[in-house]
Parts: C-alpha cells; structure tokens; sequence
C-alpha cells in the first residue's frame, strides 16, 4: 500500500538487550494467543518525522534557560518565562507551512499548502513539585491543508514530513518520565511515537522528505500493523541508559496501531483500539569519545574555549518485530490461506561532523543509514539513505544549513507482486530513489524560510519522474 505517508560495556549492552528482545516478544506472542542522540544540544523543532523533537534527558540536563528573545518572536513575554522555567515550566509554540508543487511527472502537475501547529509543555517535576528525577512532556499538534504526494505525486515514501492522511488535531505525544541512578538511567512511560528517539540521525533532520525522520522501511505499515509514529502514536514504555559518555542503549515496547485505520485515525489510539505490540531495541556508540579519529581529526575538538560547539558523532544499530504474527502480503499455504510470520526488521546508522572552521559553528556534517525488514509482511523490504548538512555554508550566516541527501526504498518480491495486481499492469521498477536539495535560512530571531527541490525517480514503482519543489516556512512563538 501507499506511504503518505516518515568497547566491552557496549558489547555488553547489545547482548542484554537481544536477550530482552527474545523474552519480551515470545511472552507478546504468548499472549497473543491467550485472548532516544547524540550530537549537540538541540531545541525541540520540526523535522524528525514531522513534529518538534524533545531533548534528551541528557540534554536536558546540560541545558541552560534558552535565550527566548534571540529564538523566538514573541520572547521573554516581559519576564514571565523565565519565571516560568525556574518553576519547572517550558511552554513553546511552533508553526510551520510549507507549499510544494508536483511540476512534472507523478500522478499529475498541481500542488498546495500544509501546515502544522506544535504546542509543547516540558515539566520538571524536580523544580515544580520537589519530585526528584521526575519529568513530564505533553505535545498536541494540529495538521491543516492538501495532501500534496496523495493527490499529485504519489510516492511510495511520500514527499513532506507534515503530510497526514487526514487533518486532525489532539494530543500526540504526552509522557511521564522517572530518571534513576544519578540519571544515568530512565524510564519513560505514556503516549510514546518511536521515532522521537529511536532510528535518529540530527543531521538528517534538516530535510523534509519522510524518510529523513523514520527510514521508510521501518515506517512502513505490515499487513496487520504499523509501529507508533507520526501522524499517529500508541501507548507505550521506553527504558534507556546512558551509562558513559560514549555509549548508550534503549529499549521500548509499544502498542501498534491497526493497518486498517492508518489512514483516518487521529493524533493517537486508545489501548483497546490497538493491535498487538512492537519492541525495538537500539545500542549506540558516540565514536568520537572512544578516540576513534585521533587527535588530529578536525571533528575530535568537542569544543573551543570561546565556544559550546559540540560535534556529532553517532553509531547505532537496532532492532525491532511485532507480535502476533502477520498474514503476509500474497503468499497462501495448501488450503488456500494467508500464510503468517514475524514482521521484524534492523538498521544500521552514523553520522559524524566531518569538518569544522576553527573558533566557529560552521561545519559540515554527513549521514548514512541502512535498514532491512522481513519483506514479507510489508511491501518495502530495504532502504538506504545517505547526505551532508552543511551548517554556516556562507560567512557571517552561522545559523543557515544547506543540505543533498538521497534515500532509496526497495520493494521485495511479494510486495511487487501485490503492487501489480493492484495497478492491473506491469512495474517499472523495483525501487523508488529521491534526492533532496535544500536550504535552511534564518531570516529573523524565530523565523525559518527553506526552499526545497525533490526529484523522485519511479514513484510508486509505476509514474514517471517527478520534480517537486517548494518552500517551507517555520516560525517559533
């Protein structure tokens, strides 16, 4: 169907969490039968998938009250913000709009407007009600306008990380959060989408095509079920530990929601309108604290006297399946039913700042991520994708990011097979690629314009070449 859709301690780590991995899904499928980054401090913002992006409890730890006059357009409201955040309390408003156009090939030419609204309430349960470690995040966005890739270009991967299959407006992400031993560990339990942690590269964050936020792979809906991501999240569990500087590993556990109604659900699900549920685990390594690049590698220098610069430096694989198990997409066993087995899938990632001019903010930064599923349950079973953000392209404009990245989206057999019996005629291929271009510009304190071309080569296995362009505008209240 249609994606509209976005050294010894690790070691030690990644064999806990394959052990859980195995324990918690063979007691999900018993069950079924009987009845999370490294990389510099980073505000919340668009582009992981299409809503704004919570800091991690590491970065929250380091962060310092942000400077609401120089980042936002209606600043300290007088005062009252900062009175606010020594409380406990971080209240932010985003919009962003974008307009893109389908000006060749795809299902036709035409285009339109989307927006999205972000309201965000951060709690510190430390300041605010004396509950030491505890944390609480409460997101409601709210989608407007056309759906450009449904009724123009009709991509596999989709074209825009704020396109919803339908306008809805709610709550979307809302948590409870207890840190532990000396927060070097957390539990995190409520509304959870996965890929506000999980499948992360920063870097990639800059672009607005989907499959820059959660791989295409991963977000693609099985034959039973899909993982909780945007525009729609489950309930769900998230434990993470940050035992050293230099690694980390995370594991989740969440409802998954029902194929069926991926398309007209709202912002999220009850527990009863769940289907099953999806584990993911993820183990990463931040290479640039392990020595890996030497001494004289220019991404080494974490940061300058003068300066809070901090590099990225990120290396990651995960996991994760579903229970129960899934019919899949067209083969049948002897008696004519739907055979059935596990929807499970892996990744790989890294990104790492590749260079930096001494003294300043300007660096560029590259990306790679790899990922696979069982290609038997959904219809994408494979998808790379690859780019650079180049922060500070231009001297005397630190804050801009030019950016190329390429993704591509493989179908496996059986999901080719289901696509041509659908489209009643032969593919033209056997894989959908896009490339991106685009640049982020900072025209006033809150204000983002970023202009933006796509051509997408095969689009959904069976149009012609598409070009897309447009621009996006973000402002920060």
């Amino acid at each position: 169907m249609y994606i509209a859709r976005h050294t010894f301690g690790a070691a030690h780590s990644a064999l806990l969490i394959a052990v859980l991995f195995a324990q918690v899904s063979a007691a999900q499928a018993a069950a079924a039968h009987d009845p999370a980054v490294f990389g510099g401090t980073e505000e919340p913002r668009e582009g992981d998938g299409g809503p704004a992006r919570e800091a991690t409890a590491a970065e929250r730890a380091d962060r310092v009250a942000p400077n609401w006059s120089e980042s936002t357009l209606s600043g300290d409201w007088g005062g009252a913000r900062q009175r606010l955040y020594d409380a406990g309390i971080e209240l932010e408003l985003l919009y962003t709009a974008d307009y893109l156009r389908n000006n060749s090939g795809g299902l036709k030419r035409g285009g339109g407007y989307m927006g999205h609204v972000d309201v965000i309430l951060q709690l510190d349960g430390e300041r605010l009600l004396g509950w030491q470690g505890g944390s609480a995040y409460l997101q409601l966005i709210s989608n407007s306008g056309k759906r450009v890739n449904l009724n123009y270009v009709g991509s596999l991967m989709g074209v825009d990380n704020i396109e919803a299959p339908v306008n809805r407006s709610g709550i979307f992400r809302a948590w409870l959060q207890q840190s532990f031993l000396d927060d070097k560990a957390s539990l995190r339990l409520g509304l959870y989408p996965i890929d506000s942690e999980f499948y992360v590269t920063n870097s990639s964050g800059v672009f607005l095509h989907p499959s820059f936020g959660m791989a295409a792979e991963a977000g693609d809906f099985g034959t039973l079920a899909g993982p909780s991501i945007y525009p729609t999240s489950s309930w769900g569990a998230r434990l993470r530990v940050d035992p050293d500087p230099a690694w980390y590993a995370m594991l989740a556990v969440t409802r998954a929601l029902p194929s069926d109604r991926a398309a007209t659900a709202g912002p999220n699900i009850s527990w009863q309108q769940g289907i099953g549920s999806m584990v993911i685990g993820e183990v990463g390594l931040r290479p640039i604290e392990l020595g890996v690049f030497g001494e004289t590698a220019p991404a080494t220098t974490v940061g300058d006297a003068a300066d809070d610069f901090q590099s990225t430096s990120k290396l990651a694989l995960g996991a994760w399946r579903f229970a129960p198990q899934f019919p899949e997409l067209v083969a049948v066993d002897a008696a004519g039913d739907a055979q059935t087995t596990t929807h499970w899938g892996a990744y790989v990632l890294g990104e790492q700042t590749l260079y930096r001019v001494p003294g300043s903010k300007r660096n560029l930064t590259g990306f790679i991520r790899y990922g696979i599923t069982d290609g038997k349950t959904n219809n994408i079973d494979y998808s790379v994708s690859a780019g650079i953000a180049w922060q500070g392209v231009f001297a005397g404009r630190e804050d801009d990011v030019f950016g190329i990245a390429a993704t591509r989206a493989h179908v496996g057999p059986q999901g080719r097979e289901l696509l041509t019996a659908d489209l009643g005629s032969a593919l033209s291929s056997t894989a959908e690629t896009v490339v991106e271009i685009s640049y982020q510009a900072q025209l006033a304190r809150g204000v983002i314009v970023q202009p933006v071309v796509q051509r997408i080569f095969n689009p959904g296995l069976s149009l012609p070449d598409s070009t897309v362009a447009g621009a996006r505008l973000q402002l920060a209240f």
